[in-house]
This record gives C-alpha cells, structure tokens and sequence, in this order.
C-alpha cells in the first residue's frame, strides 16, 4: 500500500500484510485524496491518545469528517518528557491505568481498521502498539522492532527537538531498545 500520509513521519500498520491497526505521529495536515484513501481501506475508527490540550493546539481534520469515527482517548500520563532514561520506561509502566486498558478495548474490538496516534508516535503510541501486538502474539523481538522503526523515522526530528530545548536529552526522548524491553518485562506480568 502507498503511503498513507504525505505529512506524518512516523505512520505505518504495526501488523506485516494487514491494515488492522494502524500507529502514527499526529496528521495535522491530510489531502481530501488521503481521507478517501484511509475511507476505502476500511480504516475509519480514529483514536487521539493526546490530551484536550494538545488536539487544541494542533487538531487533526479527520476529526471533522463524518465517515470517521473519531474518539479523543487521552493517556493520562505520558505528555511529559522524562528527566533520566531511568524514567522512560517507568513512565511507560504508569501509562497503563484503567483509561489505557479501555483504550486498548475499544481499538481492539473496534468494528473497523484503527488508526490511532498521539503527538510523535512515540511513547504513547508505542505503548499502545507494544499492548496490541502483545494481545496478537507477536514475539518479543517483533515488537521491539516495530519500537525502533520509530527511531530511525523520527531521528531528525528527535535531534533538532533536542537543539532546541537545551533542558531535553536526546538519550532520553530516542527511542532506545532498553526502554521497551523493561515495559515487556512487565508487560508480560499483566492481564490486559
């Protein structure tokens, strides 16, 4: 399948050969050629990971358009930035609460293919995507994998981020293998 946006830089199906659930930075910017694409996939359930806040300052037009199904699902912790890589992994831990595990629901049982995202398809997202294909089976190394797609699509914008909030370490908002192995190993010790 082409490219689903022309604007987002971390977008793609976290499943190999199925467009079932679908994990991206946030598409501020989608082409009426775009929206109808995503509509002819079947990918009409939308879920925003981002808080009132951030869909505010940076809403996406998806959520105006009829033939999605757009649902606002804040995690409730996870829009800071950790101060250590300690804390990345932690942070990940704490963003599973009762909110996320229904989260995870509604996109799991969703009627339709799932696109969902929060700000860079980060951390939120890639909590979200580390559940999923934890709930599909897939192997550990799978889904470190798919975690670390996200460092090499992210890269430059992660480094010119980190230019330019001196307070920011890159070790720290860089995805790092580190960080999603210690979410998994406590994952694996969870029902959800």
């Amino acid at each position: 399948m082409e490219r689903l946006f022309e604007h987002t830089l971390n977008t793609r199906p976290i499943l190999e050969n199925s467009l079932r659930f679908i994990r991206s930075d946030v598409p501020t910017q989608v082409s009426a050629a775009e929206k109808d694409r995503l509509a002819a996939h079947n990918i009409t359930t939308v879920v925003d990971l981002r808080s009132a806040a951030e869909c505010a300052k940076a809403p996406s037009p998806l959520m105006d358009d009829a033939r999605f199904t757009y649902l606002c699902r804040p995690v409730t912790v996870g829009n800071a930035v950790p101060e250590t890589a300690d804390d990345v992994s932690r942070l990940y831990i704490a963003m599973v609460d009762g909110a996320l595990r229904r989260t995870i629901d509604t996109i799991w049982n969703a009627k339709t293919n799932v696109l969902y995202f929060c700000s860079a398809g980060k951390d939120r997202t890639g909590v979200v995507s580390a559940i999923l294909l934890h709930k599909s089976g897939m192997s550990r190394e799978y889904i470190v994998a798919d975690y670390m797609k996200t460092a090499s699509n992210l890269k430059a914008y992660l480094e010119s981020y980190a230019r330019e909030h001196p307070g920011i370490r890159l070790d720290v908002i860089m995805p790092h293998e580190r960080y999603m192995e210690e979410f998994l190993a406590w994952l694996t010790t969870q029902k959800i």
